[in-house]
């Protein structure tokens, strides 16, 4: 597998937060410093890796009973050309779920969030040659849990959306941007807007 013409959820969620921090970052190569909230996430993911138990004990504080789980699992589709670590995936009466653990304290989800997991789905759908049912977001700071049905819309949407992201890889491209509120407090606000 040539890792270089491969999306990763990283993208995906990157490029719907901003299309130009997207193209930035991961065209032209320009990273932000690192921030305390990065490194908190990071220190998290790396000490969440191997909580077999945390997950479990969450799963069972939901009430949820999986018939089986399995976690950090290195995939790829190759119909899609993704890859990526999905956090866990679970059956429940042999129906397949993914579930995407976050460090937010958000009371909302956030679409960047629903459609990084929805690439994950991807990935697991062509590993285990099966549907998946649902995809779950849970924000551990917040304590919120989102589950949506993998719809075929939520799938068509987040294929095309993979595929728009490989034209700007592949092109080099810079999307289009627009000014929004957040834009005052992003490092690369210097590189699109000029100041």
């Amino acid at each position: 597998m040539d890792e270089e013409n491969y999306v990763t959820p990283i993208h995906v969620r990157d490029y719907l937060f901003c299309p130009s921090i997207f193209y930035y970052k991961h065209v032209v190569g320009v990273n932000e410093p690192v921030t305390d909230s990065m490194e908190e996430g990071l220190r998290d993911y790396a000490g969440d890796v191997e909580r077999w138990e945390e997950r479990k004990t969450l799963l069972s504080k939901k009430r949820i009973h999986v018939d089986r789980m399995l976690f950090n699992l290195a995939l790829a589709s190759q119909r899609y050309r993704v890859r990526g670590v999905v956090d866990t995936v679970y059956w429940i009466n042999n129906r397949l779920h993914v579930l995407e653990i976050k460090v937010s304290e958000s009371e909302k989800l956030f679409p960047d969030h629903l459609y990084q997991t929805a690439v994950y789905a991807l990935m697991v759908e062509e590993e285990f040659r099966e549907p998946v049912y649902k995809i779950v977001i849970f924000y551990k700071k917040s304590g919120r849990w989102f589950e949506r049905r993998f719809t075929g819309q939520l799938r068509q949407y987040t294929v095309k959306l993979v595929e728009k992201i490989h034209g700007v890889l592949e092109h080099g491209y810079m999307p289009e941007y627009r000014w929004t509120r957040k834009c005052m407090s992003c490092f690369y606000r210097k590189l699109c807007h000029g100041y």
